[in-house]
């Protein structure tokens, strides 16, 4: 009776193993669609206590945040922008973007 009764419990435990669903590590990702200058997006961020940022968007360039502190990181998102800028439509729009800020319309953060 005691073998049945450990077949019927390992039987169970294999069962619900089964059922757990594997995660990968994979995080969820919230998306905030935004209209703020970038010359106010370190205070926006700040305010609104919003950490874990993976991805910035403005307009129709999005790139993934690499740097050490997200003032870093937000300063190299700028920098690729006003590069991709000067590639795309002209260098005066890159230095425009410079001087007056461009708008950030998305940010993807991770929760």
């Amino acid at each position: 009776m005691k073998k049945y009764v450990f077949l019927v419990g390992f039987i169970m435990v294999c069962l619900l193993i089964m059922n757990i669903k594997p995660s990968y590590g994979l995080e969820s990702i919230n998306n905030l669609d935004l209209n703020i200058n970038s010359q106010d997006f370190l205070n926006y961020i700040k305010e609104n206590n919003i950490i874990n940022i993976k991805r910035i968007c403005a307009n129709d360039y999005c790139d993934n945040l690499r740097g050490s502190s997200i003032e870093k990181a937000f300063e190299s998102f700028s920098k690729d922008y006003q590069n991709y800028l000067k590639e795309t439509i002209s260098e005066e729009a890159s230095l425009e973007s410079y001087l007056k800020g461009f708008q950030i319309t998305k940010i993807e953060i991770l929760s």
